[in-house]
């Protein structure tokens, strides 16, 4: 992340004095404060670097203290961690940073930011099981990794029985489901990732269709054929079948426009009717069709929209 800098400086008869810090002073994360002595000779130069109270001045928030020599070229960095600021991040919070070296006091006026880091939540997949096993990855981002500790916390937007996990999410019901992890330092905020979790439904299922008679006679008021819809696994199809009757001619297909119906399967069962008029309509002296015969054509869509993918025919 782009981080910006603060220099100050006083220039002296024989040297200038320089302080060069960040912008911005995290909460509870260690940061660099540079100090520097130029064209300084002769011996070491102590600096007291502090953190005050703003605007009163009245305690120290923290504080170190460097040492530049003519070893390290009278330039050093003094780290603070910023334990003792006020933890409200609804409230702007200013401190001043000071570096005390011997004749010279060096301050600016530095905003406190409560931003620890950034935690980026990422699924193994997007939809899970009941029983499916997830593993979520995370990834702070700060410049001091090893001092954060990460809570993640599992939170069921649907159901009420919610649950943690550190490093696995087992047993989850189906619904929507969202991943929640905060650092410990900062429980104000918090970053988040959603899932979903279904049952699994096998799409694919057979359709079979069983005519109540062999044979259609020409004084027949009507035709019933029987559909029969279940899943590969046993389980009854829920749906609706889309159903048109025909008559095959010399190898040619030609269907009853008026018999087209929507027809509901329930528990796997659906009936479709075939009436006499549907027939004369077309052909209206029946007669003609002695000796040919008819078919049916039906597709069925589940109520969650899926459907073989051709339709069945008799």
């Amino acid at each position: 992340s782009e981080q910006h800098w603060l220099d100050c400086s006083v220039l002296s008869p024989l040297c200038s004095k320089v302080m060069s810090a960040p912008n911005l002073l995290r909460v509870e994360t260690t940061e660099n404060i540079f100090v520097e002595c130029q064209d300084c000779t002769g011996g070491d130069i102590k600096v007291q670097i502090n953190v005050m109270t703003h605007p009163r001045r009245d305690e120290i928030l923290d504080s170190t203290s460097v040492t530049l020599t003519s070893a390290n070229n009278y330039q050093m960095f003094g780290q603070l961690a910023g334990t003792k600021f006020k933890k409200d991040p609804n409230e702007k919070q200013y401190v001043y940073l000071q570096a005390q070296f011997d004749d010279r006091l060096l301050e600016k006026v530095v905003l406190v930011s409560f931003q620890s880091g950034y935690i980026f939540i990422q699924t193994d997949k997007t939809l899970y099981t009941p029983n499916s096993r997830g593993d979520s990855q995370r990834d702070p981002q700060t410049k001091s990794e090893a001092s954060i500790a990460i809570e993640i916390v599992v939170m069921c937007l649907i159901f009420s029985q919610c649950q943690r996990a550190a490093e696995n999410i087992k047993s989850m019901y189906p619904g929507l489901w969202k991943v929640v992890a905060r650092f410990q330092s900062n429980p104000q905020q918090s970053y988040s990732a959603d899932f979903e979790v279904k049952e699994y439904v096998l799409p694919s299922f057979e359709v079979k269709l069983k005519p109540q008679d062999s044979y259609f006679y020409v004084d027949s008021n009507d035709l019933t054929v029987e559909i029969k819809a279940t899943y590969l696994f046993g389980k009854e199809v829920d749906g609706t079948a889309y159903v048109v009757f025909g008559v095959m001619q010399k190898g040619q297909k030609k269907s009853f426009p008026s018999s087209l119906q929507r027809v509901p399967v329930q528990r796997g069962d659906g009936k479709a009717i075939l009436k006499s008029e549907h027939i004369t309509q077309v052909f209206p002296n029946i007669q003609e069709l002695v000796g040919d015969s008819i078919f049916v054509s039906v597709s069925v869509l589940t109520e969650s929209g899926k459907r073989p993918g051709h339709p069945l025919r008799l």
